[in-house]
């Protein structure tokens, strides 16, 4: 009984985060209408991903799992989180470089509203964090164990990626795979600090740095180069772009082998562990 509590507190927040991913598309769309791209965009992240943060929020304080816990050593665990999360997103980029899919598009689109893209992109990345790695993976921890715990995160976050849209076998291995490396990196210092970094520096660079997402264009924020994914699908010549290629499958699994074999020891791993239960 125990261990079921805090399963089934899991399994309601992902509900609830299921029912809104089915609720506020939609709404967002409507209100969304006639605003232009850069308001769009706005838009959506508000009315999609603020429910969703505000969800991980009450939720953990239901549950007592402190959805915003940072963890140990917060600063440092962001500033590696972002460097794991450019080194990661270089290698895919080189990789479909390689493949021959990278093409250089249109000039640069910088504009005055790149920052606000920065914002937009950390609060969606905060809410997904928030929910699966400061609340789902917590109480899954409690439940089943630390393996657990991160693998049933893991493969919650990439089913309401596919409930949001997500597209292609590789996709949802993509998300799988990002899935255990935030995960991993939350458990290990008992808070999303380092998580949220590595997510933040991905989504951003791949958006507003290469704009390669939406695949082919950018974004209504604009990007600081202009590349498009064009030719094998499997190296992101798709419209699922760089996440449904095997050149993102290859840098996580390289950035999860680094941050696994990176020298922590099992006493370390345990002791996030704790703090994050």
């Amino acid at each position: 009984m125990a261990r079921a509590r805090p399963i089934g507190l899991a399994l309601l927040a992902l509900a609830v985060a299921w029912l809104l991913l089915r609720v506020c598309p939609p709404l967002a769309s409507g209100l969304a209408n006639g605003l232009g791209p850069t308001g769009g965009e706005l838009v959506f992240v508000l009315c999609v991903y603020m429910p969703l943060l505000l969800l991980a929020i009450g939720a953990g304080l239901l549950a007592r799992t402190g959805a915003l816990r940072l963890g140990g050593h917060p600063s440092a665990r962001l500033t590696a989180g972002l460097a794991l999360g450019v080194v990661g997103l270089g290698l895919a980029v080189a990789y479909c470089a390689l493949a021959g899919t990278l093409q250089r598009a249109g000039g640069a689109s910088v504009s005055s509203v790149l920052a606000l893209g920065l914002v937009a992109i950390a609060v969606q990345v905060l809410a997904e964090e928030a929910l699966f790695r400061g609340v789902v993976q917590p109480l899954l921890v409690r439940g089943l164990g630390s393996l657990g715990g991160v693998a049933g995160a893991a493969v919650a976050f990439a089913g309401l990626h596919a409930a949001s849209g997500a597209a292609g076998p590789l996709v949802l291995v993509n998300m799988l795979l990002g899935g255990i490396l935030f995960g991993y990196l939350a458990l290990r210092s008992g808070g999303i600090a380092g998580a949220f970094g590595a997510h933040l520096a991905w989504n951003a660079g791949e958006q507003l740095g290469f704009g390669l997402d939406p695949n082919p264009g950018t974004g209504g924020f604009g990007a600081l180069i202009d590349f498009d994914l064009v030719g094998a699908a499997r190296w992101g010549g798709s419209e699922d772009g760089l996440n449904g290629s095997w050149a993102m499958a290859l840098a996580l699994m390289a950035l999860l082998a680094f941050v696994l074999l990176g020298g922590r020891s099992k006493q370390d791993d345990r002791r996030g562990a704790a703090r994050a239960a």
